[in-house]
């Protein structure tokens, strides 16, 4: 099999894993079950064993054709997966705390193990990640509206429940929100009755996810898809003014069809952010400042992987996670950790913003949640946030050939 064809099946198997994730697994499961099991064993499929082996003893640092963002992504998995662990097994951290934090360290640093080994069919690849998150977001609404009872209604009257395995914050729904309507336009712009047929499919998949974000009232996802909405039509108006003309028109017809459950949701997102507020970000962050400065050591270092943290926006319980990825990093990883991240992610930052430059749906699509999961969400720890990283690496590198055999 040459490596071009590898590429493909690989992609071909990240696509199920991700069909399986988003209809039936959780953004972050409380247990193993056959479900995570099999996308687990299509993730050691696709990745295999040499690239992992290659990263962790730093052996791939020692091949010279790799892209200018690899190096320091490499270098910055070393430092966070290797100087946390020791420190979690110093202090004697359970087990189980530990593998929770190294699992979605893995998932983060996801394009340093995918990336290399689908660059033969960068095309095919990006297709198959794209159609699997969206796959996935639809998913997930899907399950969060069955959940509800399908409770259509009741969008701007009142704040409908997560859940307890909180489906809606996968960063893959607001990618599906922002990516259906957006390719379906296009779809629906370029003729053709089957294609036109699909456009309104994912048109109406993207808005079936953008209605539960509002009737769930996140609030920070449906800003950023109202923000990518605008900076998308802004774009359009330049090329194709007839589709933003079409899009205004189907939006217009919406608020008018609609308009006292968008003015509700309106009312519901001011209500949420007047009760809550940051939602406890802020002494989160402080009891997280002041786990790092307990001593020389964590300040460097953190408390390592498997620490708990007595977290005031959970009611002050110990739990092993933080809302933002700056906090969790500083208690666990310290300083050193936290400049190795920023490090990684500003060796991805060029590629997000060629992305945007390129092809701005599909950059505003991946741009979008990873603000939100890098920023001020859980979901950084989630399987989708490390696919989506991925997609924005692979994507800057279409149009290259296959390899031949």
């Amino acid at each position: 099999m040459g490596e071009g064809e590898g590429a493909q099946w690989r992609a071909a198997g990240l696509f199920l894993a991700l069909v399986f994730y988003g209809l039936l697994s959780a953004p972050a499961p409380a247990e193993v079950r056959p479900a995570e099991a099999m996308i687990g064993a299509l993730l050691v499929l696709g990745i295999g064993l040499w690239r992992p082996l290659s990263v962790a003893t730093g052996q791939t640092l020692l091949e010279g054709d790799s892209p200018p963002w690899e190096t320091p992504a490499v270098l910055a998995l070393a430092v966070l997966l290797w100087c946390p662990l020791m420190r979690g097994v110093w202090l004697d951290w359970a087990l189980g705390d530990m593998v929770r934090d190294v699992v979605p360290l893995l998932y983060l640093f996801l394009p340093v193990l995918l990336v290399p080994l689908l660059r033969a069919a960068p095309d095919w690849a990006v297709g198959l990640l794209a159609g699997g998150l969206a796959v996935a977001g639809v998913g997930f609404a899907l399950r969060w509206w069955k959940q509800v009872d399908w409770g259509f209604g009741a969008v701007g009257v009142r704040a409908m429940a997560d859940g307890g395995v909180y489906l809606l914050n996968a960063p893959s729904v607001l990618f599906a929100a922002i990516a259906l309507p957006a390719f379906g336009v296009g779809m629906l712009r370029r003729g053709g009755w089957l294609r036109r047929v699909a456009g309104v499919a994912a048109v109406l998949s993207g808005l079936l996810c953008l209605v539960a974000l509002a009737g769930a009232v996140h609030r920070m996802a449906l800003g950023l898809a109202a923000t990518a909405f605008a900076a998308l039509a802004l774009w359009w108006l330049r090329r194709a003014p007839l589709a933003v003309l079409g899009a205004a028109g189907t939006a217009l017809l919406i608020v008018t069809l609609f308009p006292e459950a968008l003015l509700g949701a309106l009312g519901q997102v001011a209500e949420k952010t007047r009760l809550a507020g940051a939602n406890a970000r802020w002494e989160e962050a402080e009891a997280a400042l002041g786990q790092a400065l307990s001593s020389p050591a964590a300040f460097l270092f953190g408390q390592g992987w498997g620490a708990l943290l007595v977290n005031p926006a959970v009611g002050g319980w110990r739990v092993s996670y933080t809302h933002t990825l700056v906090t969790y990093a500083l208690a666990k990883t310290g300083v050193v950790g936290l400049c190795a991240l920023i490090v990684y992610l500003g060796a991805l930052a060029p590629r997000v913003l060629a992305l945007l430059r390129s092809d701005p749906a599909l950059g505003w699509a991946v741009s979008a949640p990873l603000v939100m999961a890098l920023g001020v969400h859980t979901s950084f720890k989630y399987l989708d946030t490390g696919l989506l990283l991925t997609l924005a690496a692979l994507a800057v590198e279409r149009g290259k050939r296959l390899p031949t055999r």
